[in-house]
C-alpha cells in the first residue's frame, strides 16, 4: 500500500496530486477519436475531518469533466447551511516522492466548490485517504 509524502508548512499537511478525466471517460474519448486533456497537477491539503475529497471546480471545468450529480456539504468553518456542490468522477494520482510508487485511482468521485483566495488546490478526504 503506498504512503504519503509532503510537506507541513503554514498551509498545513500538503500533497501534491494530478487529476485528469476518469478512465472510463478516456476510453469513450479514444473510441470517439476525441483528443484527452492534458493532467493537472495539484496541491492539495490532507483533511481527515472530511469524508469526500473536494477539488476546486475549475480544474473540472478545464478538462471538460462533466457533471455526474450534486451533493450537500457543509463545513466547520462555512455556514450553519449546507451548501449543493456539483459531483464529478476524475482520474485521481497521489504523488508521493520521485521514483516511489503512486495511488493511482482509475475513477474516483470527487465534490467541485470554488476554493477562491485560497493557496490549495483542495482537500484530501477520507474517501481517497483510505487507499494509503
Amino acid at each position: 500500500m503506498p504512503s504519503i509524502r509532503g510537506s507541513y508548512g503554514r498551509r498545513g499537511p500538503i500533497v501534491h496530486a494530478s487529476i485528469g478525466v476518469s478512465t472510463p471517460l478516456e476510453t469513450l474519448l479514444r473510441r470517439q477519436g476525441k483528443p484527452i486533456p492534458e493532467r493537472i497537477r495539484l496541491e492539495l491539503l490532507i483533511d481527515t475531518g472530511a469524508d469526500t475529497t473536494t477539488l476546486n471546480e475549475m480544474h473540472m471545468r478545464s478538462l471538460g469533466i462533466p457533471v455526474r450529480g450534486a451533493t450537500k456539504i457543509r463545513g466547520v468553518t462555512t455556514d450553519a447551511y449546507a451548501t449543493e456542490c456539483n459531483t464529478y468522477d476524475v482520474g485521481f494520482e497521489l504523488i508521493n516522492a520521485v521514483g516511489e510508487d503512486s495511488l493511482k485511482l482509475p475513477a474516483v468521485e470527487v465534490v467541485g466548490r470554488p476554493f477562491h483566495n485560497e493557496m490549495i488546490d483542495g482537500l484530501i478526504g477520507r474517501d481517497v485517504l483510505a487507499h494509503v
